[in-house]
């Protein structure tokens, strides 16, 4: 699940994490224990890290995007 928001967190320019952490509002070492899953955000700050990477909380934290989510939903 982690992965996924390193992997997005680089490919939008964010290497430098303390840059991300500070636009977001919380420590560096916040976000990297998120990151490695030690902490979980609550769902305002789960939605301005998506805000902020320009990804859904689903593709960030669930690894799946709304449209799959959705499909499945409806196959049950």
């Amino acid at each position: 699940m982690r992965h996924n928001l390193r992997n997005i967190r680089i490919k939008k320019g964010y290497k430098d994490v303390e840059k991300l952490a500070r636009k977001i509002g919380i420590s560096a070492s916040y976000y990297y224990k998120i990151e490695q899953g030690k902490r979980a955000p609550g769902i305002n700050l789960a939605k301005r890290i998506a805000d902020i990477l320009e990804h859904t909380v689903d593709e960030l934290f669930f690894n799946r995007n709304l449209d799959e989510s959705s499909n499945e939903r409806r196959a049950i």
